[in-house]
This record gives structure tokens, C-alpha cells and sequence, in this order.
């Protein structure tokens, strides 16, 4: 892998619009469980390079393992192509979070997508519970923007003229008809 790697948004309409940014946290809760820690904590970084460097930027790979906490000899300058950063990115390129660009360009979508169905099936009950939780507070709020309305963060609607009765918009009624499912509180295990 070359002593440099440059990081670069990716972008798509369809998430842009709809995704989960990367510092929500379903990206955290949910995609942990998928794609392991190293790959959500470099998803994180990058959002955050991202908000200071829109278009992308050159990062040291040796520096960025270490601030990852992804082991890397003390002497090294370059990591080799089995170590712990090359297949961390090569797990989100698998997982279509990121994809090469060049030998030495990745490319990061800002934004993702929920899991879909067969992932989620496959998650423990508490995460999955948090998954749709987390979909449908999002989708919420999607539904509530495109309809010019506010959610509070507690879930609390507030309408744009109080006390009128409304009817459901079609934004609401798609997404509806997608299947979204009520909240569902995590079941709690006593110890």
C-alpha cells in the first residue's frame, strides 16, 4: 500500500437525500454490528475530514492506522497489504460503503443507506430493535422536512398550525406503504 492514501467523498443522489450522515448514530448502534468497530470508527474520521475538507484529502496511512488504534510497528512508514488499515478499507469497499478510485484514492460515501432486510435478520434482537427504532425516528423526520414541519429531538412533532387536523401527505403514505415499522423499544435484560 503507498505511505499515503487520499480520502474523497462519494457521492449519490438517492443517499444524499435520504442516508444516514456518518455521525448519526445508526451508523454506531447498527453498523457496528456489521461491520465491526475499526470500520465504523474509520466511517467517523472520515465524516469528520470531510466536514473540514469537503473535496477530500491526502492522509499519511501509517498516521491514520496509529490514530485508529490499529497496531502498526513503531518503525514502520508504510503498512503491508494483510495489515489491520488495508482490511478495514477493503471491508467497507466489500460492504459498498467506500470504493477505489486508483491504487491510492478511496472514496467514502458521507451519507449511507439502512441495512437492508437480510442484514438485519440476522442481527441480535436488541439491535435490530434499535435499527428500527433509529430507521423510523429518520424516516420521520425525512417525511417531516419534506412536509416543512419540525420534530422535536424527543419525537415531539411540533405542527405548523396548531390544533388542524392533517391528512397524510404522499411522502408519508410511500414510505408507508415501504413497510416502516412503529418504534419498538429494546428489550431490557435483567442481570
Amino acid at each position: 500500500m503507498p505511505a499515503s492514501v487520499e480520502l474523497s467523498p462519494l457521492f449519490d443522489p438517492t443517499l444524499e437525500r435520504v442516508g444516514f450522515p456518518l455521525d448519526h448514530p445508526y451508523v454506531e448502534r447498527v453498523y457496528c454490528s456489521v461491520l465491526g468497530p475499526s470500520s465504523v470508527l474509520l466511517l467517523r474520521r472520515a465524516g469528520e475530514l470531510f466536514a473540514e475538507h469537503p473535496e477530500g484529502l491526502r492522509v499519511d496511512v501509517v498516521d491514520l492506522s496509529r490514530s485508529l488504534g490499529l497496531g502498526v510497528r513503531p518503525d514502520a512508514d508504510d503498512i503491508g497489504h494483510n495489515a489491520p488499515l488495508r482490511r478495514t478499507m477493503e471491508r467497507l469497499v466489500r460492504f459498498r460503503m467506500a470504493a477505489w478510485r486508483g491504487e491510492d484514492r478511496l472514496g467514502i460515501h458521507p451519507k449511507l443507506p439502512a441495512l437492508e432486510r437480510h442484514r438485519v435478520a440476522r442481527l441480535p434482537e436488541p439491535v435490530q430493535a434499535t435499527h428500527r427504532q433509529l430507521l423510523t425516528e429518520h424516516l420521520d423526520g425525512l417525511v417531516a422536512r419534506a412536509e416543512g414541519r419540525t420534530i422535536e429531538p424527543a419525537g415531539v412533532e411540533r405542527a405548523s398550525a396548531p390544533g388542524v387536523a392533517r391528512q397524510e401527505s404522499p411522502v408519508a403514505a410511500r414510505l408507508r406503504a415501504f413497510g416502516t415499522p412503529a418504534a419498538i423499544e429494546p428489550r431490557i435484560v435483567a442481570r
